[in-house]
């Protein structure tokens, strides 16, 4: 139980970084409309409040509990390392229990993103306007404008909007309990082009939701789906791709990752691509122990910079258990 959380922050913080920064690349003139369908019913988790403050009509929505993962025995001493900064100056990261990313009209003149923050350190944020006791909003001016119309109940909320909403339920199992990390996107055509050539992708899904969690191990689920025939079996090539060099690449060989990105699921359901990963505990408590060690322990003397040793991939793999929310055994 316990080595199988503690690589939860680097995955999350990791994520928190790529995708919001990908998806805020697209030039498409307004995301597609989404079915109007029911959405699955699914656990609460922090960032659902939230929601209810935040204009409707966000592309993109990226959740991040921190205090979830700083809470967990195993993942926490990492957490907390990764995420540590002054007491007295506070950053984001450091000072946050949770950060919500709402961003709108991605690609256009006029974009822009509203970060909402809560902990008890987050009123001391620079540029941030406090919406409650613990909670913060950080935005250009008109932005901030309308989280005040949303609160006044002027304008709808994030909470309303039913596409958005469906997308973001998608990934997460019906069992789970939780989530470390959850993101909802949605795509314009010319974004998924400008996507595509910035990351050498052969095709980009319509929609993204992605949930992470951690639990004897790290879980992740991502649905990727299209707007037209054929598009799952061309978004399946693209991420079966992506996943081999991901799992030939140097950091997955440095820490010993190569065979369970290797094993990652990448399956066609429909019109959608389900992608399951999951590093089982034993893989994750070496991991890291490895990151930790990284972080406290000086270089060697005359040692290059990003140099390292270790064991071979084949002397660091080893088998994982399933994910405690209700996932199976892929890529573990």
């Amino acid at each position: 139980m316990t080595g199988a959380r503690a690589v939860a922050a680097p995955a999350a913080l990791a994520l928190a970084i790529a995708v919001p920064a990908a998806a805020c690349h697209r030039d498409g003139k307004s995301a597609p409309a989404a079915e109007a369908a029911a959405v699955p019913a699914r656990r609460a988790t922090a960032g659902d409040r939230i929601l209810a403050l935040a204009p409707a009509g966000a592309d993109a929505v990226l959740e991040i509990d921190l205090a979830r993962l700083r809470r967990n025995p195993a993942v926490g001493p990492l957490v907390r390392a990764v995420t540590a900064g002054e007491v007295a100056r506070p950053d984001l990261v450091a000072a946050s229990d949770l950060l919500v990313f709402c961003s709108y009209r991605v690609g256009e003149s006029d974009a822009g993103q509203i970060v909402f923050a809560s902990g008890a350190r987050v009123g001391r944020l620079p540029g941030a306007r406090l919406l409650e006791r613990g909670l913060v909003a950080i935005a250009p001016p008109a932005l901030l404008d309308r989280v005040d119309l949303v609160r006044a109940g002027a304008q709808p909320a994030l909470s309303t909007d039913r596409a958005l909403l469906r997308v973001r339920a998608l990934a997460m199992p019906e069992r789970a309990e939780g989530a470390s990390l959850r993101l909802a996107a949605r795509l314009g055509f010319e974004g998924r082009v400008s996507l595509a050539r910035r990351l050498e992708l052969d095709a980009v899904p319509a929609s993204l939701s992605l949930w992470v969690d951690v639990a004897d191990d790290l879980a992740a689920v991502a649905l990727l789906g299209g707007d037209r025939a054929g598009d799952a079996q061309d978004i399946a090539r693209a991420v079966t791709r992506v996943r081999d060099r991901l799992a030939r690449s140097a950091p997955a060989r440095r820490f010993g990752l190569g065979r369970t990105v290797a094993g990652t699921g990448v399956a066609i359901h429909g019109s959608d691509v389900r992608v399951v990963l999951v590093v089982g505990p034993q893989r994750l408590g070496q991991l890291v122990e490895r990151v930790l060690s990284r972080l406290t322990a000086p270089p060697p003397e005359g040692a290059k910079p990003g140099s390292g040793s270790g064991s071979s991939e084949g002397d660091r793999e080893g088998q994982g258990q399933g994910h405690g929310n209700g996932q199976g055994g892929e890529g573990s």
